[in-house]
């Protein structure tokens, strides 16, 4: 498979994905129905190009993520310009197949994933191909080869590190976009990885009791959904919550509180500037998100 795939690591091709950029590959799922396993919002779907989509980047937008994808062969290719999240989502991409991912972090760390059936099989920092994780860590060994890496290098490994990632995904799914694809126009969602089937942090008993306890204090009982979902999950029972559905708008309106309060910290020109009251209160609507995704359990077939 012959790439020019010098674009990944460069940062002068325009339009330019970014020193932050995820691509992921998923096998035999719909462009639309990767999208909405990610957490996508249909009611977002549009088409963007990279450009458009980072324009998006803005306090009267919520920060939103968003993600486009488009098919190649039997596989969905996705692209999350400006960030980071598809490389933590493998897992849910790949429950009942396969997903591959690739993350470009200047600053950071740019890694590569390999999932299989819901399970991380493979995976590593790019500068470290040496150090990797996953249940079955050596099964990439002559493709990371293939493709470049030194896998018993322990010295670090960072010239053109994105390109041979991206060729290592090529080597396992057959396929490669072209950077044009990937700057072309692409159906894309809005999306928030609190709805995707990853697995949360912290999923211990104590963050429903959390989780409760922010409720109480934001004074949200009655919001509509909410009351019974706590109730499900105080049974044990696993509990989906949708982008679309009554409780989950409002979902989706707490995370952007909560992004428009971190991200508008960036804001040097004081546009969007938070009381330190409200942005204390963005914060605990973040929190208690976390603590419901914890509690809900949405990992859980």
């Amino acid at each position: 498979m012959q790439h020019d795939l010098s674009w990944a690591d460069s940062y002068h091709e325009e339009p330019f994905l970014g020193e932050i950029f995820a691509i992921a590959f998923v096998r035999g799922i719909e462009p639309l129905d990767a999208l909405r396993l990610v957490g996508g919002h249909p009611d977002t779907l549009a088409e963007r190009t990279p450009d458009e989509i980072h324009g998006l980047h803005e306090y009267e937008h919520g920060y939103p993520e968003v993600v486009s994808a488009l098919s190649l062969g039997e596989w969905t290719v996705l692209l999350q310009p400006t960030s980071f999240w598809l490389v933590h989502l493998v897992d849910a991409l790949s429950r009942g197949t396969e997903a591959v991912a690739v993350l470009r972090h200047d600053y950071a760390s740019p890694s590569f994933a390999h999932a299989v059936d819901g399970e991380v099989a493979t995976e590593f920092n790019l500068n470290y191909p040496d150090m990797r994780h996953g249940t079955n860590p050596d099964g990439l060994l002559p493709q990371l080869r293939e493709a470049g890496f030194d896998p018993d290098d322990d010295e670090g490994q960072y010239e053109e590190a994105v390109s041979r990632a991206l060729r290592l995904a090529g080597l396992v799914t057959g396929v490669l976009p072209t950077f044009e694809q990937l700057t072309a126009p692409l159906p894309s969602m809005h999306f928030d990885h609190w709805f995707s089937r990853t697995r949360p942090s912290g999923t211990d008993a104590g963050q429903l009791a959390r989780a409760e306890a922010i409720v109480a204090e934001l004074g949200l009982g009655d919001t509509p959904g909410l009351a019974a979902a706590l109730d499900a999950a105080r049974r044990g029972e696993r509990v989906v919550v949708t982008p679309d559905s009554e409780l989950g708008r409002h979902v989706r309106e707490w995370l952007a509180l909560h992004r428009r309060a971190s991200w508008s910290l960036n804001d040097h020109n004081g546009r969007y500037r938070l009381s330190e009251v409200e942005r204390q209160r963005a914060y605990r609507f973040g929190y208690l998100t976390e603590a419901l995704r914890g509690a809900f359990r949405p990992d859980l077939a």
